[in-house]
Protein backbone atom coordinates (compact mmCIF):
# COMPACT_ATOMS: atom_id res chain seq x y z
CA UNK A 1 0.00 0.00 0.00
CA UNK A 2 2.55 2.41 0.76
CA UNK A 3 4.32 1.65 -2.32
CA UNK A 4 1.09 2.22 -4.24
CA UNK A 5 0.79 5.89 -2.31
CA UNK A 6 4.43 6.75 -3.04
CA UNK A 7 4.28 6.12 -6.77
CA UNK A 8 1.15 8.34 -6.74
CA UNK A 9 2.57 11.25 -5.47
CA UNK A 10 6.24 11.26 -6.66
CA UNK A 11 4.74 10.37 -10.19
CA UNK A 12 2.73 13.55 -9.93
CA UNK A 13 -0.63 11.64 -10.54
CA UNK A 14 -1.74 12.45 -7.17
CA UNK A 15 -1.36 16.39 -7.55
CA UNK A 16 -3.10 16.06 -10.86
CA UNK A 17 -5.95 14.68 -8.95
CA UNK A 18 -5.93 17.57 -7.00
CA UNK A 19 -6.27 19.83 -9.28
CA UNK A 20 -8.91 18.11 -11.24
CA UNK A 21 -10.35 18.38 -8.24
CA UNK A 22 -10.48 22.10 -8.09
CA UNK A 23 -11.54 21.82 -11.39
CA UNK A 24 -14.56 20.22 -10.59
CA UNK A 25 -15.41 22.51 -7.93
CA UNK A 26 -15.55 25.07 -10.36
CA UNK A 27 -17.67 22.96 -12.52
CA UNK A 28 -20.14 23.33 -9.60
CA UNK A 29 -19.77 27.23 -8.22
CA UNK A 30 -20.04 27.94 -12.02
CA UNK A 31 -23.31 25.88 -12.86
CA UNK A 32 -21.79 24.50 -15.83
CA UNK A 33 -19.96 20.77 -16.85
CA UNK A 34 -17.22 20.14 -19.57
CA UNK A 35 -15.57 16.27 -19.26
CA UNK A 36 -13.32 17.49 -21.85
CA UNK A 37 -11.80 20.40 -19.88
CA UNK A 38 -11.67 17.85 -16.30
CA UNK A 39 -9.54 15.58 -18.82
CA UNK A 40 -6.97 17.98 -20.42
CA UNK A 41 -6.65 19.88 -16.73
CA UNK A 42 -5.19 16.11 -15.29
CA UNK A 43 -3.24 14.68 -18.10
CA UNK A 44 -1.87 18.06 -18.60
CA UNK A 45 -0.65 18.41 -15.05
CA UNK A 46 1.30 14.95 -14.93
CA UNK A 47 2.97 15.86 -18.36
CA UNK A 48 3.61 19.38 -17.06
CA UNK A 49 4.67 18.57 -13.48
CA UNK A 50 7.06 15.49 -14.60
CA UNK A 51 8.59 17.95 -17.71
CA UNK A 52 9.40 20.26 -14.92
CA UNK A 53 10.90 17.92 -12.25
CA UNK A 54 12.66 16.16 -15.40
CA UNK A 55 14.48 19.98 -16.39
CA UNK A 56 14.87 20.41 -13.14
CA UNK A 57 17.31 17.45 -12.55
CA UNK A 58 19.16 17.54 -15.64
CA UNK A 59 20.28 20.05 -14.38
CA UNK A 60 21.88 18.67 -11.41
CA UNK A 61 19.56 19.97 -8.73
CA UNK A 62 19.08 17.95 -6.01
CA UNK A 63 15.57 17.25 -4.39
CA UNK A 64 13.68 14.61 -2.13
CA UNK A 65 12.17 12.80 -5.05
CA UNK A 66 15.38 12.70 -7.57
CA UNK A 67 16.52 8.75 -6.40
CA UNK A 68 12.87 7.42 -6.77
CA UNK A 69 12.60 9.44 -10.38
CA UNK A 70 15.71 8.02 -11.67
CA UNK A 71 14.91 4.43 -10.55
CA UNK A 72 11.57 4.76 -12.74
CA UNK A 73 12.82 7.25 -15.24
CA UNK A 74 11.39 4.70 -18.07
CA UNK A 75 7.53 4.20 -16.28
CA UNK A 76 7.52 8.17 -16.24
CA UNK A 77 8.54 8.65 -19.79
CA UNK A 78 5.72 6.11 -19.99
CA UNK A 79 3.53 8.33 -18.53
CA UNK A 80 4.91 11.59 -20.08
CA UNK A 81 3.72 9.97 -23.31
CA UNK A 82 0.96 8.84 -23.00
CA UNK A 83 -0.58 12.10 -21.17
CA UNK A 84 1.01 14.44 -23.94
CA UNK A 85 -1.00 12.06 -26.62
CA UNK A 86 -4.08 12.59 -24.74
CA UNK A 87 -3.58 16.28 -24.31
CA UNK A 88 -3.17 16.86 -27.63
CA UNK A 89 -6.18 15.15 -29.09
CA UNK A 90 -8.30 16.95 -26.80
CA UNK A 91 -6.62 20.43 -27.51
CA UNK A 92 -7.62 19.51 -31.14
CA UNK A 93 -11.28 19.14 -29.88
CA UNK A 94 -11.32 22.78 -28.16
CA UNK A 95 -12.37 25.95 -29.81
CA UNK A 96 -10.09 28.49 -30.98
CA UNK A 97 -9.98 30.74 -28.38
CA UNK A 98 -9.48 27.40 -25.19
CA UNK A 99 -7.01 26.27 -28.09
CA UNK A 100 -5.47 29.56 -27.27
CA UNK A 101 -5.34 30.00 -23.44
CA UNK A 102 -4.17 26.42 -23.99
CA UNK A 103 -1.14 27.63 -25.76
CA UNK A 104 -0.92 30.55 -23.11
CA UNK A 105 -0.61 28.35 -20.08
CA UNK A 106 1.91 26.31 -22.12
CA UNK A 107 4.46 28.26 -22.76
CA UNK A 108 4.54 29.62 -19.35
CA UNK A 109 5.04 26.14 -17.62
CA UNK A 110 7.51 25.44 -20.32
CA UNK A 111 9.91 28.04 -20.04
CA UNK A 112 8.85 28.32 -15.95
CA UNK A 113 11.67 25.17 -15.13
CA UNK A 114 14.33 26.67 -17.48
CA UNK A 115 14.00 30.37 -16.43
CA UNK A 116 10.79 32.33 -15.33
CA UNK A 117 11.10 30.13 -11.87
CA UNK A 118 14.60 31.94 -11.09
CA UNK A 119 13.13 34.89 -11.08
CA UNK A 120 12.43 36.40 -7.08
CA UNK A 121 9.06 35.85 -5.68
CA UNK A 122 7.63 35.39 -9.46
CA UNK A 123 7.50 31.07 -8.19
CA UNK A 124 4.23 31.59 -6.12
CA UNK A 125 3.07 34.08 -8.25
CA UNK A 126 3.32 32.07 -11.61
CA UNK A 127 1.94 28.83 -10.47
CA UNK A 128 -0.89 30.31 -9.03
CA UNK A 129 -1.52 31.95 -12.21
CA UNK A 130 -1.25 28.63 -14.49
CA UNK A 131 -3.04 26.77 -11.78
CA UNK A 132 -6.60 29.42 -11.77
CA UNK A 133 -6.41 29.95 -15.19
CA UNK A 134 -6.47 26.43 -16.39
CA UNK A 135 -8.77 25.11 -13.98
CA UNK A 136 -11.36 27.69 -14.26
CA UNK A 137 -10.91 30.06 -17.39
CA UNK A 138 -10.18 26.69 -19.79
CA UNK A 139 -13.98 26.00 -18.64
CA UNK A 140 -15.11 29.42 -19.26
CA UNK A 141 -14.22 29.51 -22.62
CA UNK A 142 -15.06 26.14 -23.68
CA UNK A 143 -18.57 26.42 -22.17
CA UNK A 144 -19.40 29.82 -23.41
CA UNK A 145 -19.69 31.68 -20.05
CA UNK A 146 -19.53 35.63 -20.15
CA UNK A 147 -16.76 36.97 -18.17
CA UNK A 148 -18.70 39.15 -15.90
CA UNK A 149 -17.51 40.46 -12.67
CA UNK A 150 -19.08 37.84 -10.86
CA UNK A 151 -16.52 35.32 -12.93
CA UNK A 152 -13.65 38.04 -11.89
CA UNK A 153 -14.41 37.52 -8.48
CA UNK A 154 -14.56 33.95 -8.55
CA UNK A 155 -10.73 33.65 -10.17
CA UNK A 156 -9.37 36.01 -7.85
CA UNK A 157 -10.99 33.98 -4.78
CA UNK A 158 -9.63 30.70 -6.66
CA UNK A 159 -6.07 32.52 -7.30
CA UNK A 160 -5.97 33.31 -3.69
CA UNK A 161 -7.04 30.12 -2.39
CA UNK A 162 -3.97 28.24 -4.82
CA UNK A 163 -1.92 31.34 -3.59
CA UNK A 164 -2.37 30.29 0.07
CA UNK A 165 -2.02 26.46 0.13
CA UNK A 166 1.26 27.19 -2.20
CA UNK A 167 3.21 28.69 0.61
CA UNK A 168 3.41 25.35 2.89
CA UNK A 169 5.12 24.18 -0.06
CA UNK A 170 7.33 26.62 -0.67
CA UNK A 171 8.07 26.53 3.10
CA UNK A 172 9.14 22.44 2.87
CA UNK A 173 11.45 23.43 0.25
CA UNK A 174 13.37 26.28 2.00
CA UNK A 175 16.54 24.50 2.41
CA UNK A 176 16.29 23.53 -1.40
CA UNK A 177 15.22 27.11 -2.54
CA UNK A 178 17.73 29.06 -0.68
CA UNK A 179 20.17 27.94 -3.84
CA UNK A 180 17.94 28.33 -6.45
CA UNK A 181 15.46 30.71 -6.30
CA UNK A 182 13.92 33.44 -3.76
CA UNK A 183 10.71 32.31 -2.31
CA UNK A 184 7.81 34.14 0.50
CA UNK A 185 9.41 32.36 3.21
CA UNK A 186 13.03 33.24 2.24
CA UNK A 187 12.15 36.66 1.97
CA UNK A 188 9.41 37.12 4.50
CA UNK A 189 10.73 34.47 6.62
CA UNK A 190 8.27 31.39 7.58
CA UNK A 191 5.78 33.21 10.33
CA UNK A 192 4.95 36.39 7.82
CA UNK A 193 4.63 34.32 4.97
CA UNK A 194 1.79 32.17 7.33
CA UNK A 195 0.35 35.66 7.97
CA UNK A 196 0.41 35.90 4.39
CA UNK A 197 -1.43 32.90 3.30
CA UNK A 198 -3.69 33.19 6.65
CA UNK A 199 -4.78 37.17 4.89
CA UNK A 200 -5.23 35.66 1.64
CA UNK A 201 -7.66 33.07 3.09
CA UNK A 202 -9.56 35.77 4.83
CA UNK A 203 -9.89 37.78 1.60
CA UNK A 204 -11.36 34.56 -0.07
CA UNK A 205 -14.40 34.46 2.83
CA UNK A 206 -15.27 38.36 2.06
CA UNK A 207 -14.93 37.53 -1.97
CA UNK A 208 -17.37 34.52 -0.97
CA UNK A 209 -19.67 36.76 1.36
CA UNK A 210 -19.79 39.21 -1.24
CA UNK A 211 -21.07 36.35 -3.83
CA UNK A 212 -23.74 35.14 -1.39
CA UNK A 213 -25.30 38.53 -0.75
CA UNK A 214 -24.77 39.02 -4.49
CA UNK A 215 -27.52 35.45 -5.23
CA UNK A 216 -24.02 34.14 -6.63
CA UNK A 217 -23.02 31.87 -4.16
CA UNK A 218 -25.80 29.54 -2.38
CA UNK A 219 -25.65 28.77 1.49
CA UNK A 220 -24.42 25.48 1.13
CA UNK A 221 -21.42 26.32 -1.29
CA UNK A 222 -20.84 29.63 1.11
CA UNK A 223 -20.50 27.48 4.44
CA UNK A 224 -18.61 24.59 2.15
CA UNK A 225 -16.09 27.24 1.16
CA UNK A 226 -15.61 28.73 4.69
CA UNK A 227 -14.98 25.29 6.22
CA UNK A 228 -12.20 24.40 3.53
CA UNK A 229 -10.26 28.26 4.23
CA UNK A 230 -10.41 26.68 8.01
CA UNK A 231 -9.35 23.57 7.05
CA UNK A 232 -6.64 25.30 5.07
CA UNK A 233 -5.49 28.37 7.59
CA UNK A 234 -5.50 25.58 10.26
CA UNK A 235 -2.91 22.95 8.17
CA UNK A 236 -0.59 26.13 6.95
CA UNK A 237 0.12 27.25 10.37
CA UNK A 238 1.32 23.67 11.06
CA UNK A 239 3.07 23.75 8.37
CA UNK A 240 7.12 23.34 8.90
CA UNK A 241 10.19 22.08 6.89
CA UNK A 242 10.72 19.80 9.89
CA UNK A 243 7.16 17.95 9.17
CA UNK A 244 7.46 14.85 6.70
CA UNK A 245 6.86 14.97 2.95
CA UNK A 246 3.17 13.05 3.23
CA UNK A 247 1.96 16.35 5.22
CA UNK A 248 2.59 18.28 2.18
CA UNK A 249 2.33 16.06 -0.61
CA UNK A 250 -0.83 14.37 0.69
CA UNK A 251 -2.47 16.33 3.13
CA UNK A 252 -2.15 20.18 2.23
CA UNK A 253 -2.47 18.55 -1.72
CA UNK A 254 -5.86 17.44 -0.57
CA UNK A 255 -7.30 20.71 0.22
CA UNK A 256 -8.27 20.72 -3.72
CA UNK A 257 -9.91 17.43 -3.44
CA UNK A 258 -11.95 18.54 -0.05
CA UNK A 259 -12.85 21.26 -2.01
CA UNK A 260 -14.77 19.26 -4.58
CA UNK A 261 -16.45 16.73 -1.77
CA UNK A 262 -17.36 19.84 1.12
CA UNK A 263 -19.15 21.22 -2.21
CA UNK A 264 -21.27 17.58 -3.11
CA UNK A 265 -21.65 17.26 0.92
CA UNK A 266 -22.96 20.66 1.66
CA UNK A 267 -25.36 20.68 -1.34
CA UNK A 268 -26.51 16.70 0.39
CA UNK A 269 -26.88 17.82 3.65
CA UNK A 270 -28.48 21.70 3.05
Amino acid sequence: MRLIIRFFINSNIWVAFCITGLGLSSEILLGAMNLKVSKFIFFSTIFAYNFQRLVRFSKGHDHTYKDWFEMNRRLIYLIMFLSATVCAYLFFEFKLITQTAVLLIGILSTLYPFFLRKIPLAKIFIISFVWTFSIMMLLVFENNIPISQNIIWQFVSLYLFVFSITIPFDIRDIDYDKQNVVTIPLFFEVRRSKKIAIFSLLICVIISFFLYIKMVLIMPHLLALIFLYILASILILKSDKKNRKTYFSFWVESLSVFSYFLLVISELIF
